[in-house]
């Protein structure tokens, strides 16, 4: 009886899992979509991967993952950004081998990931929307191009969405397990890119206006801090968790304060980013104190510990855990760091103590939510004061093991600069207050995140715990870096820059994530209006930077493309698409496209001097006459709504086309031949052709050393082509400038008397200086080395340096003004935007190849 009892209820718990699973992955229609979408994505991302030369930042990431690949040393650097990538990359490349295709197919799993996170909100974006999204983020010229591209921004893409979507998911369910994986997400954030700074923001400005509510009560003390949940309790999360990665802001006031806390760049001396090794020093230790003294520093530390507790929980056996646990964690602290004993006790000795101390706190309740910063603060204060007050740290030791190779600094006094003193403090306090606030919300929570989130980053900032000095490196130069670089303003580009790559690549999340925008305004949509905030703060944030560059626009392209989804789908869920094709009221999405293209096939005709209307131009007026006559009584003859919408969607669908054949013209061109606005120095196809011929004709049959010679100024990216030959000797970069001259390095051998290499590479520059040197080759160029888009879009005659932001404002909108009256001006437009012609060739670098 008792085991058909259990067979039973065995079997029917079985039964609810299963159904319960069922439930919860459903396969419909709406799946079966997103799979399509997912796999097409993954298809037109892999597809002739390879094609392109590979880009100059794509050249670096990769040489450094490859490295990293072959077990050689990798320090982050924030020049190249976060550690992410290269380790990625590098576990591809150990994997797989290393290729051009392994070198990009971890951005093309990014890239087409993305595509299927919008089903993950489709409760929250309607059914058809998260479609529409999907389709729009698949077909999207500037992600498709970028994510075969190997630079780091469709991998931030990833983290972006996947953040909103624990955001929201946990606004409307405030399950823990979302605040879990948000922890995870933002450190891979901050371990891929210093966007994340701008993501973080502007996330956590959304999660306070819609907080709000809540957070008033509690600032009244009418509400616990510790009940916050929803919008409030991200926010809280946000800023607990990042809040030591933002210490190197302090830097901005650094003037006030009479500091140098970040380099500049161009700076003699120091790392950018970093605080300078300058004077004034500390010496340290600042006292030597003797053996007396460090036992009355122990006693007073036991005195307060004593106090405090008492005052917490009185006279009782509490009292006790309250003195023992931080009064032991601080003693643990100074055997570890001093030694004493050595041959492993010390660590055994602290293993066990740290054992009985968690064993009194389980056995005593110690209240960890109150009582961990009192846990925390007295092995940091015997750490302080270890560095203070003994002999403990020497400098150049420490630095030895955490500065780059090539980089010195005095340290012959022992002493640490004021400058990284107060970086340190600043740190610190970060740290205490992140923790204080933390435990006062959630407690074990909040502990939880703050070791899934440090975890992550410390891992991958360390590189697996090989480079201890990408701690400091991530969390202050992670900032610091990016601040010097704004005075920088590389690319010098124009403030309205992404209006004209949105214009060209984006037309439909630009135009209808405008009319969404206004849409969900106007009809109070609390989702909609987070997602307009979303865009509208992304493209003020990347305008108003300095460094404006073409990959940036995958972030500024993004949240518009959720905007703009989320309002087609919901037209298309107004529509009655049964009625509609019944009577006939589809052709609304067919007769709008058609006299919108014959509309433009007719401006190219009056605004190009040499085209004069014929017989058939008149036709196709009258046809466009026709056609808007005709859409104007089916959208009257449908439902209003249904009408405009139906309207509205075929006009949708004409750009969701256009934008498509865009982006198969951008992503699989590899000849060169478009002259692209995404392009920014971008690898010619004459490099890898040049490999192939080296290769061909000399690489495969030949051992000699420095059998090709290259001009260093072609490191990047030929370097990448050429990694095994070089690694083997076969292939020797050399420097063939001359003292004194620009870019003249002294690690470079600069070439004096005749070759007896098989081949040399020579930029432009340098080939007609050394002709003498060169009778005996046969000359080829110039080729091409990088490739930048001409930047025809600029105001002739600018000099933005020397203009002042009113002046510029002013010259800007009047340039405008004489371009929107010029048919010229119009006649440029248009022939680029149908057919990339361009008045202006690539500005390119260049090179030439000189054979036996």
């Amino acid at each position: 009886m008792f085991l058909s009892r259990w067979r039973h209820s065995g079997a029917g718990l079985i039964n609810r899992r299963w159904n319960a699973f069922r439930s919860a992955w459903h396969f419909g229609w709406l799946e079966a979509g997103f799979l399509v979408l997912v796999l097409l994505a993954l298809a037109m991302r892999l597809w002739e991967l390879e094609g392109r030369a590979l880009h100059y930042d794509e050249a670096i990431h990769v040489h450094y993952a490859w490295r990293l690949s072959n077990l050689e040393e990798y320090i982050h650097s924030p020049w190249m950004h976060g550690p992410f990538q290269i380790e990625y990359t590098a576990i591809i490349f150990r994997l797989f081998g290393d290729t051009d295709f392994t070198a990009r197919v971890g951005y093309v799993i990014f890239g087409a990931a993305l595509v299927g996170l919008p089903y993950f909100l489709r409760n929250h974006l309607g059914r058809s929307g998260s479609l529409i999204i999907s389709l729009m983020l698949t077909l999207s010229p500037t992600l498709l191009y970028f994510s075969r591209f190997g630079r780091n921004d469709v991998i931030m893409a990833f983290w972006a969405v996947s953040l909103l979507i624990l955001f929201w998911r946990y606004l409307h369910e405030s399950k823990n397990k979302y605040l879990y994986l948000s922890a995870a997400v933002l450190a891979l954030m901050f371990t891929t890119k210093e966007t994340a700074y701008l993501i973080t923001v502007i996330f956590g400005g959304i999660a306070f206006l819609l907080a709000l509510p809540e957070l008033v009560p509690v600032l009244l003390r009418r509400d616990k801090f510790s009940q916050l949940r929803g919008a409030a309790g991200f926010l809280i999360l946000a800023v607990t968790l990042t809040l030591p990665q933002w210490s190197a802001a302090v830097a901005l006031v650094q003037g006030v304060l009479g500091l140098s806390l970040i380099n500049a760049d161009g700076v003699s001396a120091g790392l950018v980013g970093a605080p300078q090794w300058e004077a004034p020093f500390v010496g340290l230790p600042i006292y030597l104190g003797a053996w007396w003294l460090h036992g009355l520093a122990s006693l007073l530390l036991a005195g307060l510990l004593a106090i405090y507790g008492w005052r917490r929980v009185g006279l009782s056996l509490r009292l006790f855990p309250e003195i023992l646990a931080p009064l032991g964690l601080a003693e643990m602290t100074a055997l570890l760091l001093f030694r004493p004993i050595g041959d492993g006790w010390d660590l055994v000795i602290s293993g066990s103590a740290l054992a009985v101390i968690v064993s009194v706190g389980i056995y005593s309740r110690y209240p960890w939510k109150r009582g961990t910063l009192l846990l925390i603060v007295p092995p940091i204060l015997t750490l302080i004061y270890a560095v203070m007050f003994t002999g403990l740290l020497r400098v150049d030791a420490l630095l030895g093991g955490l500065l780059p190779n090539g980089i010195q600094v005095d340290t012959t006094a022992n002493g640490l600069p004021v400058n990284y003193l107060v970086a340190g403090g600043v740190l610190l306090v970060a740290g205490l207050v992140s923790l204080w606030l933390g435990m006062k919300w959630r407690g074990g929570v909040w502990l939880t995140c703050a070791a899934i989130f440090y975890s992550i980053w410390t891992v991958l900032y360390t590189t697996f715990f090989t480079n201890p000095a990408g701690i400091f490196s991530g969390v202050w130069q992670g900032m610091g870096y990016w601040i010097a670089q704004q005075e920088v303003a590389r690319g010098n580009q124009p403030w309205y820059y992404y209006f004209v790559g949105l214009s060209v690549y984006e037309l439909l999340p630009v135009l209808f994530g405008i009319a969404g925008a206004l849409y969900f305004l106007k009809r109070g949509d609390p989702f909609g209006l987070v997602l307009a905030i979303w865009s509208g703060l992304t493209f003020l944030a990347y305008t108003t930077a300095s460094e404006k560059m073409p990959w940036l626009l995958v972030n500024i392209t993004l949240p518009l493309i959720f905007l703009s989804g989320k309002y087609l789908g919901e037209l298309v869920e107004r529509v009655s698409w049964r009625q509609a094709l019944v009577r006939g009221h589809v052709l609304l999405l067919l007769l709008p496209p058609l006299a919108i293209a014959a509309g433009v096939y007719l401006l190219r005709f009056y605004v190009t001097p040499e085209l004069a209307f014929y017989i058939n131009e008149w036709g196709v007026l009258a046809a466009i006459g026709l056609l808007a006559t005709a859409s104007a009584w089916l959208i009257r003859a449908a439902r209003p709504c249904s009408g405009a919408a139906l309207a509205v969607l075929g006009v949708a669908s004409l750009l969701l086309g256009f934008g498509a054949w865009t982006a198969v013209r951008a992503a699989y061109t590899f000849d060169d031949s478009n002259v692209e606005i995404l392009v920014y120095a971008q690898g010619s196809a004459d490099l890898a052709e040049t490999f192939r011929s080296l290769d061909q004709d000399i690489f495969q049959s030949t051992d000699e050393r420095e059998a090709v010679r290259v001009d260093y100024d072609l490191w990047y990216p030929f370097q990448w082509y050429v990694r095994h030959q070089a690694q083997e000797g076969v292939l020797q970069f050399s420097c063939f400038k001359k003292e004194g001259e620009d870019g003249w390095n002294e690690g470079c051998s600069p070439a004096t008397g005749e070759s007896d290499s098989q081949a040399l590479l020579l930029t432009a520059a340098h080939e007609r200086r050394d002709k003498r040197d060169l009778t005996e080759y046969e000359q080829e160029g110039p080729l091409r080395n990088l490739l930048w888009f001409p930047e025809s879009y600029r105001r002739p005659g600018e000099n933005r340096q020397a203009e002042k932001w009113p002046e510029e404002l002013t010259l800007d909108l009047e340039y405008f003004q004489e371009s929107l009256y010029s048919r010229e001006a119009w006649q440029r437009i248009l022939n680029y935007l149908l057919f990339r012609d361009l008045e202006r060739e690539w500005y390119a670098s260049e090179y030439y190849s000189y054979r036996r």
